[in-house]
């Protein structure tokens, strides 16, 4: 079990869990936090938390922020804008609209995905033709057997409710055409792969099916309750194409996680093309995963809960979409899309911790956008929390996202490499570091990373674009971002020239470009995949930057040279 560590500027709270194995995780327990970065002021202030769209004032008074403008590649119109109160600039995150086309498809991200299984000539049918005869006990019969197992239903959509698990363990697939729920009855686990801890198979594939209702039974060990759907006890599990509605573990408990999929040892998790709305656990409301490595390509997290509080010890509340814990196993997301979920305790999005700090965190193509971790008076990281990890991310953003301490992304120790990067309009409405939080000095660059319009509304607050020490900018641009005292930075990080603050003061690197970028709203351009603000065609970050990336953050190639930021100014030469 994990201690917990208290904050020079508040409460973290450390959400490890253990494992049943005494040889797995050893005493080598990390933290989730430590002592505070140097700098700056951490007394609350009383500011309550701002309207999510905007605009309105906190319970304290002060202005919320301002509303991120929607993505109209898929609503078809920009969100609503709010009373920002940045100083200087033009770079709100409201009142935005994308170029792309009111209801138009959403691009797809460019992650390469497994394909799903062609069952041509399954080992097992499940059913005669009828949906009669697609019963639990039918589908026991051949997951006891395994091999390829598909459903003859007949050609109407059916529901399965199971009132015992159904147990895999052999090798196996499930199929179920798009046209098969399988639901808990608001009583029962759905699916339990049944291996050892240690062992990385057999492999349990389930595709192309729903999962509804499913509630992991209480009682037992905190690990082996999670898994309101799905349980992997060792082996590995994939997941393609599959949509988890409504299922549900333990609300509370220090080391639960996962309610609709929770892996613990063995293999690895891998998870595309799938969706994840309205399920909860202690910690991680979608997905939990302990000493395995977790894969997560093309899919969707929503309105997920981690419904723990006070951390751990305590009764978990980490990882609202996505929880993880562990040593030196690899978590992978490409194309996801992390958003509106919240936690009790802290990481509104992500909680990702490598007890051993060897583990590593990669982020590409992804949206972490307006997750919250919901107590008014503590927990942090609205979007991820980020520890012990070598942190690869790329053309992605972090945005809309509050908690107490931190609204958009905590970085602990070890390195973290930002490419292409916008961390836009998150809050912290009771302590500092709105944008980012940096914890015991991490190591890595911010390579043509936009921070903008994040707030820290609370009184006596610093630092709304980086709390904290660490890192090295390199064509940044930081702007907008606003705290009582020192709205940019607590303290100066080293410069790898090419970087743009607005407005001047509580400079984040020596010797920046002061000048007002004239930022767009947050929005997704036409053939985007994740929002971004792009600077005027006027705008001085424009051929500011050095040594650049190849590509911006929308994928497109940058001038040379290149803009300062996540995306190249409105006028440069772009190519598709």
């Amino acid at each position: 079990m994990q201690k917990l560590f208290w904050l020079a500027a508040g409460v973290a709270l450390a959400c490890s869990s253990s494992s049943k194995d005494s040889g797995a995780l050893g005493d080598n327990g990390g933290s989730a936090g430590g002592t505070a970065p140097n700098g700056g002021k951490s007394n609350a202030g009383g500011a309550g938390k701002p309207s999510a769209t905007g605009g309105g004032a906190g319970k304290s008074g002060r202005a919320g922020q301002s509303g991120n403008a929607g993505q109209s590649a898929q609503a078809g119109s920009g969100g609503a804008g709010g009373d920002s109160s940045a100083s200087g600039g033009t770079s709100s995150a409201g009142e935005g609209s994308s170029e792309a086309g009111a209801g138009a498809a959403p691009p797809k991200a460019a992650c390469d995905a497994p394909e799903l299984v062609e069952l041509t000539t399954p080992d097992h049918v499940v059913g005669d033709g009828t949906a009669a005869s697609c019963t639990a006990d039918a589908l026991q019969a051949a997951a006891t057997a395994g091999g390829t197992i598909t459903f003859d239903c007949g050609a109407a959509p059916v529901t399965i409710t199971v009132t015992k698990t159904i147990v895999f363990k052999q090798e196996s697939v499930l199929d179920g055409a798009n046209l098969v729920t399988l639901s808990g009855g608001k009583s029962a686990r759905i699916l339990y792969l049944d291996s050892g801890y240690d062992q990385t198979t057999p492999r349990l594939t389930v595709e192309r099916l729903g999962f509804r209702d499913g509630h992991s039974p209480a009682g037992g060990d905190d690990t082996a309750q999670g898994g309101g759907a799905i349980y992997r006890d060792g082996g590995s599990l994939t997941v393609l194409a599959c949509d988890f509605d409504g299922n549900h573990a333990p609300a509370t408990g220090q080391d639960v996680a996962g309610g609709a999929i929770y892996g613990f040892g063995g293999g690895e998790t891998v998870i595309a093309n799938s969706t994840f709305t309205n399920n909860s656990a202690s910690d991680g409301g979608a997905v939990g995963s302990l000493n395995g490595d977790l894969t997560i390509i093309d899919s969707v997290f929503t309105g997920n809960a981690a419904t723990g509080t006070d951390g751990n010890p305590g009764n978990g509340g980490c990882g609202g979409a996505i929880y993880m814990d562990g040593g030196d196993e690899k978590t992978t997301l490409c194309g996801v899309v992390i958003a509106d979920n919240s936690a009790g305790a802290i990481g509104g999005g992500v909680f990702r911790v490598s007890n051993s700090e060897d583990g590593t965190f990669t982020l590409d193509q992804s949206s972490v956008r307006d997750n919250e971790v919901m107590p008014d008076d503590s927990g942090n990281a609205g979007g991820m929390y980020l520890e012990g990890l070598a942190v690869t991310m790329t053309a992605s953003t972090v945005s809309g996202n509050q908690a107490f301490y931190n609204g958009g992304l905590w970085l602990s120790k070890r390195e973290a490499n930002l490419t292409n990067v916008t961390i836009a309009g998150n809050t912290a409405f009771g302590s500092n570091g709105a944008g980012l939080w940096l914890a015991h000095d991490p190591t890595g660059t911010l390579l043509n990373v936009t921070i903008a319009d994040n707030h820290s509304t609370a009184m006596g607050q610093v630092a709304g674009a980086i709390f904290g020490s660490g890192l090295t900018l390199k064509n940044t641009l930081i702007s907008g971002n606003v705290a009582q005292y020192t709205p940019g930075c607590d303290s100066k990080h080293t410069s790898g020239g090419g970087n743009l603050q607005w407005p001047d003061g509580a400079l984040c690197s020596d010797e920046p470009t002061v000048a007002d970028p004239e930022l767009g709203a947050l929005a997704v351009q036409a053939g985007a995949v994740t929002a971004t603000m792009q600077p005027s065609s006027n705008s001085a970050a424009a051929g500011l930057g050095v040594d650049c990336p190849a590509t911006d953050q929308n994928g497109r190639t940058r001038a040379d040279p290149c803009t300062a930021g996540a995306v190249e100014a409105a006028d440069q030469p772009l190519t598709p």
